[in-house]
Parts: structure tokens; C-alpha cells; sequence
């Protein structure tokens, strides 16, 4: 039966006739917008983070070597007695824990080349020492490229950078300047090393940036024979000279092994001229360091 009054199901029309407002939807603080939005960026970030973790990760397994591995008696025996013989011969003009030290360091440079020629599927050959100069590691099998070469060069001194900067550290938890000058000797050392000079891994390095680093290598050297001759520096020259024909000889029998991308042109280039700033500055740094001290 009809009453007359008006009536409907309508939620809508229910609140229009009784002049009440409709429900609106609350409003999002500024701050909640934010943190939202702040919320997906960082996930977004470690997403990608995660994936260049497992990039990195990838990358320093294939380093997972023994850079000892085919070593045999006779390897041991020239490395034991090579360095022996360093430590011998620089004792008499230094302080047997500082040139103890010092050596340690040339230790862990050439470990750092034999685990860049293992992890390139090659063979070391013998660990050698060398009185006032450092030490080489020699190679059984070649390089397959110019890259892989100046990534075997680069792997000294960067290990050999990590080992100056132990000592440094043990310098600024003990304070005692032995410490520190064997850090200073090793950050000159690995310096001196990236040279872009022929036998040095400056020149294995530079040879995959451009040869033309060379000429600024062989004209550092020339200047420092005028300088200071002695027949040490003459016989790196006919080394280096040496080198730098060997190098040309093996680019007319192979030229493929020069063929380096732009990419590994930059990324070697890249690492190469960081390393020689890191190094520098420290060295300069930790050089003044020892002159205060002396003061």
C-alpha cells in the first residue's frame, strides 16, 4: 500500500533528500606521498644494486684462483732464493724490518699479477726478485690480447696498493714510523711501476690505451740517464728499447692482439690514470708525513 512519502535505495539519492553531504575519500598527507614514493625509489635502487652486486661477484670469482698452481720445486727455489738475496742486498743499506716490509709488499704485487694470469686461463712461469728494483713474474703462455695483458699489468699495483695501505693503517693504530715509511716505499714503488715504460706494467697497460704513452715513458727516462746516469738506468734503456721492438714485431705478425674495444680502451685507460692519481697522493701525502717526523 502506498503511503505517499517519498522512499529509495539509492544511498545517493537517500543523502540528497535529507540534505546530508556525501562521503568523500580522505585526503593523503604530503608526507605519506613522499614516504611512498621514497619507499619505491629505494627498492628500486637495491634491485639494481643487487644485480650489480651479483655482477661484482661474478666478476672477482673468476679470481678465485691459486696463483701457485703449477709451481714446482724449481719455481719455489728461484723465488725463495731471489728474494733472499733482496733482502740481503738491501739490508746492508737499510733497516732489516724496513726493507722486510718492503718486500712483503713486492710479494703481494707479483702474487696479484700470478692470480690475473691464472684467472686468464694461463700459466706462470718463475717469481723473481730483484734487488732495488722489485721483482717479475714471467708468463709461460702469452696473452691473448692487448686487454688481457694490461688487466695482468694492472693486477700488480693494485694488489700491491692494497698492501701499502695495511702498513698505513697499522702506522695509524700503532703510530710507530716504520709503518709508515714501508707504506710510503710501497706507494712510490707501485707508482714508479705504472710508468708507461716497455717491461713496466705501465707499458703492458699503456699498450691498450695507446702506444703514444710511450714516448712520454722513454723521454721520463732518457731525462733521468742525462740526469743521473749509472749503468742501471742504461741497461733498462736497451731493455725497454728491446721491448718496444719486440712490440712492434709482434704487431705486423699479429695484429689482432691490439685489436681492444673502445670500451676496454676507457675502462683500462679509466682504472690506469685513477690508480696513478690514488697513488701519487698518497705518496706525496705520506712522504711529508715522514719529513715531519724526522723534523
Amino acid at each position: 500500500m502506498d503511503s505517499g512519502a517519498a522512499t529509495s535505495n539509492n544511498p545517493i539519492e537517500t543523502n540528497a533528500l535529507s540534505s546530508e553531504p556525501a562521503a568523500r575519500a580522505p585526503k593523503r598527507h604530503p608526507f605519506a606521498k613522499f614516504f611512498s614514493g621514497a619507499a619505491i625509489t629505494i627498492a628500486f635502487v637495491l634491485l639494481k644494486l643487487k644485480a650489480l652486486v651479483f655482477l661484482v661477484f661474478d666478476f672477482f670469482r673468476g679470481y678465485a684462483v691459486n696463483p701457485f698452481e703449477g709451481f714446482g720445486l724449481m719455481q719455489f727455489s728461484v723465488a725463495g732464493v731471489s728474494m733472499g738475496l733482496s733482502i740481503w742486498a738491501m739490508a746492508l743499506k737499510a733497516p732489516l724490518r724496513l726493507v722486510i716490509g718492503f718486500v712483503a709488499i713486492i710479494v703481494i704485487h707479483e702474487i696479484g699479477h700470478a692470480v690475473a694470469i691464472r684467472a686468464k686461463g694461463l700459466q706462470a712461469g718463475v717469481m723473481v726478485f730483484i734487488p732495488f728494483i722489485g721483482g717479475a713474474v714471467t708468463l709461460k703462455d702469452q696473452p691473448r690480447s692487448a686487454y688481457d695483458d694490461a688487466q695482468i699489468g694492472l693486477a700488480g699495483p693494485i694488489a700491491g696498493t692494497f698492501a701499502s695501505l695495511v702498513f698505513l693503517q697499522i702506522y695509524k693504530w700503532t703510530g710507530q714510523p716504520l709503518y709508515l715509511a714501508i707504506a710510503a716505499a710501497g706507494f712510490a714503488v707501485n707508482l714508479l711501476n705504472l710508468l708507461p715504460i716497455g717491461m713496466l706494467d705501465g707499458g703492458r697497460i699503456s699498450a691498450a690505451v695507446t702506444k703514444w704513452m710511450w714516448v712520454f715513458g722513454g723521454g721520463v727516462l732518457i731525462y733521468k740517464v742525462v740526469k743521473q746516469p749509472n749503468p742501471l738506468m742504461l741497461l733498462i734503456i736497451v731493455l725497454v728499447a728491446f721491448q718496444v721492438y719486440l712490440s712492434i714485431v709482434r704487431e705486423k705478425d699479429d695484429k689482432a692482439f691490439y685489436d681492444v674495444t673502445l670500451f676496454q680502451r676507457v675502462f683500462i685507460g679509466i682504472s690506469y690514470f685513477l690508480l696513478v692519481l690514488f697513488l701519487g697522493h698518497q705518496t706525496y701525502m705520506n712522504l711529508n708525513r715522514l719529513a715531519a717526523l724526522a723534523k
